[in-house]
């Protein structure tokens, strides 16, 4: 029987991020190349050549790059930032970040404590292309969005090495992003303490999910600065950066929003639905009498249709 971390499936994998990953730090996911040797019983030849992979190993990829990180990967959170890379298991939320200049993104969160039991947030951002087990239609464009949107657009695509915007110093931007990953969508005529599903935007969650993600930015707040609201009451240390990878720990750990939203059948109607349309007979269709070419012509200017000028003349008349 296989063991329980082998059992599951990847609910966000960067094909993008593990191959940059791999390539800077020299670490090969296919590992070591195997060989195959075949004989012909014509002729009596042989030969011989590389095996072909039959299914991508993308559990053995991820392992591949933890071992080669070694202790650059933090799991423990105790340590003071920054840190590179971060392991865990949680709960991780999945929604859509309505950026300003990027189509189908993504943000994910993930709250955490430590030892010592200070609460770290992870703010994750990637694409929805990625992100895999929910439907297209699942989060709904609907409440707040943020206005620092640029910046942290400006904070990935830099991995956090350039800041132009007004949100000038670490702490203010990473709030910003906090912000987003736990409050867009709000509206104020709803009470979402403890339903991100009633928020614009969010798509589910995974359950018991083990992730590995890039840090760009690890802060801890001054709490004599910081004094938030809502979902982000509380929090002491914020990290944003991006996800390589994000694995259930269970198959069957995802909750779609849209079914919470909608009721537990909501999926099962959808299909129903999209089968019936494409099984419905198509309806006759009513076409116009087919017209002769001889018909398309028109007489010469100056040269009225003969019946036509006799209905005039006799309208006259």
């Amino acid at each position: 029987m296989a063991a329980r971390h082998e059992v599951g499936r990847y609910v966000y994998w960067s094909d993008r991020a593990v191959q940059q990953v791999a390539e800077e730090n020299g670490i090969e996911l296919t590992g070591r190349r195997t060989w195959t040797l075949g004989l012909s019983l014509i002729g009596l030849q042989g030969g011989i050549g590389p095996q072909q992979r039959v299914t991508r190993n993308r559990l053995g990829e991820a392992r591949r790059i933890e071992r080669h990180l070694g202790t650059a990967v933090t799991e423990s959170l105790d340590l003071e930032p920054v840190a590179s890379y971060v392991k865990g298991v949680g709960k991780v939320e999945f929604a859509e970040f309505a950026a300003w200049h990027t189509r189908d993104a993504a943000v994910m969160h993930v709250q955490l404590r430590n030892a010592h039991g200070r609460r770290v947030d992870l703010c994750l951002f990637g694409s929805k292309d990625n992100v895999r087990g929910f439907g297209p239609s699942d989060g709904f464009a609907d409440g707040w969005t943020s206005s620092a949107a640029p910046a942290i657009e400006e904070l990935l695509r830099t991995r956090g090495r350039q800041n132009t915007s007004q949100w000038d110093d670490p702490q203010s931007r990473s709030v910003e992003a906090l912000k987003i990953a736990l409050d867009q969508g709000f509206s104020s005529t709803t009470d979402h303490r403890g339903h991100p599903e009633t928020r614009g935007f969010t798509i589910g969650h995974g359950g018991d999910c083990e992730f590995v993600a890039e840090i760009y930015t690890d802060v801890v707040l001054d709490p004599t600065r910081w004094h938030l609201e809502g979902e982000s009451a509380g929090a002491e240390r914020i990290m944003v950066g991006r996800p390589l990878w994000i694995r259930t720990m269970t198959p069957d750990a995802v909750v779609r929003y849209a079914e919470l939203r909608n009721g537990p059948g909501w999926a099962r109607r959808r299909r129903l639905r999209a089968l019936r349309s494409l099984t419905r007979r198509p309806q006759a269709e009513i076409t116009p009498p087919e017209v002769s070419a001889a018909a398309l012509e028109t007489t010469e200017a100056g040269s009225p249709d003969p019946a036509r000028r006799r209905r005039f003349s006799q309208a006259q008349d």
